[in-house]
């Protein structure tokens, strides 16, 4: 996510606008797929410094990247698949919710996407910073046809590239940083500048080193890494405790995604590749059986309890909890088992990537961890404003609460670890998996499916991975809306602004409405 993608499409929306075409949706890709070639390949050649802290893809990078080298470029180059390349893909819905554009709709009556006043001022905003360049100029005459090269590129990337936000002063930054912190519904603005506070609160956090995807998933749910703690301020701790919850939810929906590929290979190896169906009882010894093999091998490199399939999973959890604090409250810091804890747990299945005793092992102690940290009776009111979070399931999603719920009853029975896995595995996994499949249909999506009392295989990929985290989006923001320095490179600190904004919650926001007060709301009737 790029802030300055909003100003590059207001502006691409505003010429389209103003120019005498038709007003269809064929007209704007044919006017509107030029011109984001052109601002990609501008964008993969710039030369400025700032350059180099661009993190994520530019739209259009997968085809663009191959002719960085050439001597010019065809603004008329199929540079992406989508008609509306990262526009449609990405930023569209986006750049509504924050007031810039309205989007096409015969309720509206608008035959295609127009920006809004705040849309107006972004695109002159923008238009100021890269006039008097060759490629302005050729793009206000139209000029679509014919090669660009590449020094004209150069040039309008030294103005007009995502990674010149920061030197916009003058232009189109103080406009893009209003919006970000005051455009939207209240509820939006709040919880958006919250979330970019979080950020700047945690960039502060071992600041000697670059801060990584996965360091963000360790810091935000452990609030500790490599010897420092994250401690959020005091006006931040509900935002921070709604992120922990985020990143918890992604440790359950691995277990059970980890789990559907164990059970799905292991039952193609167990059937000639899904020839044949496999009786339950016999997946339920298959199961016993890798996990009587737990004990040997160490591959994982983790530190479990030596355990068996009669093994009590009172007596796994006892063995974790000697290990691991999993005591502190949903707001303090959890102190870090490199061993044992989820995230070492996660990184364990995810790299060994073999389905056998030792994962399953693995995932069963990562359930009764997150049961500890969230699950438990006790913890209901830890997390009373994240209850719409922990409660999220529905038919085709497994909500933690009602989980934990179940789980909670099911522990009073002293299930062994035979017992738990054959239940997380036939009624979370499963049936869970034959609700998401049947909703797919006609397209076949099945990787398992009961028959009676046997089940059948299918051959095909079952992939446990996390979702993005947004992390990437998110600090892409606050550094290109000149908060903060890069996350990727060491030394982090603080821009002026970026300590304005934490320490004061806000930024004055009159930028936006002065720069758009001139502008009229968009008439789909003009010409």
């Amino acid at each position: 996510m790029h802030p300055r993608y909003w100003s590059f499409y207001s502006w691409v929306l505003d010429d389209f606008w103003a120019a005498d075409l038709p007003r269809n949706r064929a007209s704007f890709v044919g006017f509107y797929r030029p011109r984001e070639a052109i601002f990609s390949m501008a964008c993969h050649v710039c030369d400025a410094p700032e350059h180099a802290t661009v993190a994520g893809n530019v739209n259009g990078s997968r085809r663009i990247s191959a002719k960085v080298n050439d001597p010019d470029f065809d603004p008329q180059f199929d540079y992406i698949k989508e008609p509306l390349g990262g526009y449609g893909l990405y930023y569209r819905s986006a750049m509504e919710l924050t007031g810039s554009l309205v989007v096409a709709s015969p309720a509206n009556g608008f035959p295609v996407d127009a920006p809004t006043p705040i849309g107006r001022a972004l695109a002159e905003a923008f238009r100021s910073a890269v006039a008097g360049t060759e490629v302005a100029r050729r793009l206000a005459e139209n000029k679509v046809s014919e090669p660009v090269p590449r020094e004209a590129l150069v040039e309008f990337a030294r103005r007009g590239c995502l990674c010149q936000l920061r030197a916009a002063e003058a232009h189109d930054l103080p406009l893009l940083r209003d919006l970000f912190l005051h455009s939207g519904t209240p509820a939006e603005v709040a919880s958006r500048g919250e979330t970019l506070r979080m950020l700047l609160d945690l960039s502060t956090c071992r600041q000697a080193v670059e801060l990584s995807q996965d360091d963000f998933r360790q810091l935000i749910y452990f609030r500790q890494l490599d010897g420092s703690d994250y401690v959020p301020r005091l006006e931040l701790v509900d935002v921070a405790r709604r992120w922990r919850v985020y990143q918890g939810r992604e440790y359950f929906a691995y277990v059970f995604n980890r789990l559907l590929r164990w059970v799905s290979r292991r039952g193609l190896a167990a059937t000639d590749g899904g020839l044949t169906v496999l009786p339950k009882a016999e997946l339920w010894a298959l199961v016993d059986d890798a996990v009587d093999g737990s004990s040997q091998g160490d591959d994982l490199r983790l530190d479990l309890p030596a355990v068996d399939a009669r093994t009590r999973a009172s007596s796994l959890l006892e063995g974790l909890l000697a290990e691991v604090d999993a005591s502190p409250d949903a707001d303090g810091i959890w102190p870090r088992t490199e061993a044992l804890d989820e995230h070492a747990l996660y990184t364990a299945c995810r790299e060994y990537d073999e389905d056998d005793g030792r994962t399953m092992v693995a995932l069963l102690a990562m359930v009764l961890l997150l049961r500890e940290r969230f699950g438990l009776p006790s913890r209901a009111l830890e997390y009373a404003k994240e209850q719409v979070l922990v409660a999220e399931g529905g038919s085709l999603r497994i909500g933690m609460a009602r989980f934990m719920h179940q789980l909670n009853q099911r522990m009073l029975r002293a299930p062994t670890l035979g017992e738990l896995a054959r239940w997380l595995i036939e009624d979370f996994v499963i049936v869970q998996h034959e609700r998401v499949a049947t909703a797919k249909l006609p397209d076949d999506t099945y990787r398992v499916r009961r028959i009676g009392d046997a089940v059948r295989f299918f051959a095909q990929e079952s992939p446990a991975v996390f979702n993005d985290s947004r992390f990437r989006a998110l600090s892409t923001t606050v550094h290109e809306l000149g908060w903060v320095s890069t996350f990727n490179e060491s030394d982090r600190e603080l821009t002026e602004s970026g300590q304005r904004l934490l320490v004061d919650g806000d930024l004055p926001g009159r930028a936006l409405a002065d720069a758009s007060a001139p502008f009229g709301e968009p008439d789909p009737e003009s010409a």
